[in-house]
């Protein structure tokens, strides 16, 4: 039986699984990354995680897909400086087919858990498709005709695309992305912010004054009690999600957005000002009225499905 490796790389877990030509999952394998414990040690582990899931017969092996935290260059298959792994301008491709086997792909791992949700998840039977990670930062993958659309080898970070010029720094380093004024990271911010500024509200008492305690979960926990500040803010976060998927519309026009991640716990705190935004900013009725915007179903999966989703497309299986 010829077989697929996908293999999803963490700052605190390394996974791998092996999967049929279909991506039905065969066995799958998972070990902590050690990353405080260097370069080596790391890659190390990654080649053993890897051939736990090998098939016997190195003929039956079709490629292996990773799933990586960017930046990486996919064309180079260099992985660049991903921010929780002590891997600076590492030829990841190259190490992997030279210590393990091959054909090695790689991509970022928002953009395979877009291709992962179009292939086996809540964007199956769509053509073109918007996935969306709304957690500590925001990311996304982008299906074009039903292929994944990175442009040169960037392409696809929806995360940061300019939504307030001039407005706060992203982590990235840059100004006004929807992931420094909607991200998880963002809403503990500004409600931060707005405690140290005297605002008073539940947030500072389910944190007992601690205001390092403050998180996005915690805010979501005031809302939903009725808090006015953090209704306030989330109702921000919201609709500048919405306006930039109002405008991801008019760019693509897709069957379906994906959206994934732990902010979208958060429930109609976060979608109904979201739903309210995409129809006040898209152009038409006709871009929203039949598209939908769906909660992602992979969960923890995603990574790997992604990475192997990954393979059969480079290979055109």
């Amino acid at each position: 039986m010829k077989s697929i490796i996908g293999v999803d790389v963490g700052g605190t877990l390394l996974r791998a699984a092996r999967y049929d030509e279909n991506l039905n999952q065969l066995e799958r394998v998972e070990q902590p990354t050690l990353a405080s414990r260097g370069r080596d040690v790391v890659l190390d582990r990654l080649y053993e995680t890897i051939r736990q899931v090998l098939p016997e017969r190195p003929e039956d092996l079709l490629g292996i897909g990773i799933a990586l935290p960017g930046p990486l260059d996919v064309q180079a298959g260099v992985l660049i400086a991903p921010p929780n792994l002590p891997l600076r301008d590492i030829p990841i491709v190259e190490l992997v087919e030279q210590n393990v086997g091959g054909p090695v792909f790689i991509g970022n791992d928002a953009d395979l858990a877009g291709l992962a949700e179009f292939t086996r998840g809540a964007g199956l039977g769509t053509s073109t498709m918007i996935y969306m990670t709304l957690s500590t930062g925001i990311g996304g993958g982008v299906i074009v005709d039903g292929k994944l659309r990175i442009g040169r080898g960037q392409g696809g970070e929806v995360g940061h695309m300019v939504i307030v010029p001039d407005g706060p720094m992203c982590g990235c380093g840059r100004r006004g992305h929807v992931e420094a004024v909607a991200s998880g990271t963002a809403i503990a911010r500004i409600a931060r912010e707005r405690l140290q500024a005297g605002e008073s509200s539940l947030v500072r008492d389910l944190v007992e004054g601690d205001l390092e305690r403050v998180s996005a979960k915690v805010v979501a926990e005031a809302a939903r009690a009725g808090d006015a500040m953090a209704r306030e803010i989330f109702t921000q976060a919201g609709r500048y999600i919405g306006a930039h998927i109002a405008s991801l519309m008019m760019l693509l026009n897709p069957d379906m957005f994906v959206l994934g991640g732990g902010l979208t716990k958060a429930g109609p705190l976060l979608f109904d000002p979201l739903h309210e935004a995409v129809r006040e900013y898209a152009m038409h009725p006709r871009y929203y009225e039949n598209t939908a915007i769906v909660r992602a179903q992979l969960g923890g999966e995603v990574g790997l499905v992604g990475a192997a989703a990954l393979v059969r497309q480079r290979l055109g299986l």
